[in-house]
């Protein structure tokens, strides 16, 4: 690593780093691809067949999240109330709209609910409890996990970001050690000691790092991690090694912190580029939440239409189909439902809290 005269804008949230929205981008992309590869196999297509490391964009996602809980944070004082609440405001609705049209498919046909198997869990699902079934929105697993980490920072947050930063990477790599050495089959035990965990803590520390101005890139050496990043995940997928989902902290969690601190060193290079893909990224991860909530959906609908147009054989034409629904449904569902949304949430709970306050 050399200094170099890279200045990141941490701002109040994570809008303004270009890098984390192309990285917001990627990683609801690489999760879509998963799931058309999935779809692929019920459809006996072979569309994407073996695509396992879409899952990384998940780890992505994570310590994406661990990086922009110091940046939102930074500078500005909230108390654990207000952490929460704001976390609440920001996820929480567009989660639950989801669930519940997820709710009164499941009511009409429960079979195109989670359609690759298992039990679904309706309480579970409204309050995010890891109880071991799944979700009506299959993707809201990953929030469980969000929101251990949001509870876990919060608590700590009234003592600065730092303090909150430090305590809350100490915790989470003691409980993700204890779960490696201990070989304990209880179900809490094992979702409150997940490697995954690891992925917040590398999201913290890069921020430190960066903040601190302890680290600097050279854009050319940016290049060079996202290449070894992305090289070390294709090796993974083409080696299938064993065990990736358990081990998936080291395993997609290190090729994924190798990309985020190459492209967040390229923040000035893309505030100045005015090109079509980085504008399409863009929008793309301005959209994320939308389009890594409603895909599901969108999937299988698209999926069912094809097949009744019997044109779900080609592999190639329903992976196009399926992704380019995705995206298209997701950025009109960030426009018209994601942003009154969380405006009319806001809005709501700014007039509560004034109402309470006179």
């Amino acid at each position: 690593m050399q200094p170099a005269s890279l200045g990141l804008p941490h701002k109040k949230n994570g809008t303004n780093i270009q890098s984390i929205q192309i990285m917001r981008g990627i990683a609801s992309l690489l999760v879509v691809l998963l799931h058309i590869s999935v779809k692929g196999g019920q459809y006996d297509n072979g569309a994407l067949k073996g695509f396992s490391i879409g899952g990384a964009g998940v780890d992505l996602f994570f310590i994406i999240s661990g990086y922009i809980m110091c940046v939102s944070s930074a500078d500005r004082y909230l108390n654990s109330y207000q952490f929460i609440l704001l976390r609440i405001k920001r996820i929480i609705p567009l989660y639950w709209l989801t669930t519940t049209i997820a709710l009164v498919i499941y009511l009409y046909n429960p079979q195109l609910i989670n359609t690759s198997g298992g039990e679904t869990s309706i309480w579970a699902s409204y309050a995010l409890f890891p109880n071991g079934k799944r979700f009506l929105n299959s993707n809201g697993w990953t929030l469980s996990y969000e929101f251990f980490f949001y509870l876990l920072f919060a608590f700590f947050i009234n003592k600065g970001t730092y303090k909150a930063m430090q305590a809350s990477s100490i915790i989470l790599l003691i409980l993700v050690v204890t779960g490696l050495c201990f070989n304990y089959n209880g179900l809490l035990f094992n979702f409150s000691t997940n490697i995954l965990y690891l992925e917040f803590v590398f999201g913290m520390g890069c921020f430190y790092l960066f903040d601190k101005k302890r680290a600097r890139l050279d854009p050319k050496y940016g290049i060079t991690l996202c290449i070894l990043g992305c090289l070390v995940l294709v090796l993974e997928l083409f080696f299938e090694l064993p065990d990736q989902e358990k081990g998936r902290g080291f395993f997609w969690g290190i090729p994924m912190l190798s990309i985020f601190i190459g492209l967040l060193s390229l923040e000035d290079l893309i505030q100045r580029s005015t090109s079509v893909v980085r504008n399409l990224f863009l929008e793309i991860g301005d959209s994320s939440y939308s389009l890594y909530l409603v895909h599901p959906f969108v999937l299988s609908g698209a999926a069912m239409c094809l097949k009744r147009l019997k044109m779900a054989a080609n592999p190639y034409l329903f992976t196009v189909f399926l992704l380019t629904f995705s995206v298209a449904i997701g950025h009109l569902v960030y426009l018209y439902v994601e942003r009154p949304l969380t405006s009319l949430v806001k809005r709501n709970s700014v007039n509560f809290l004034a109402r309470r306050s006179g």
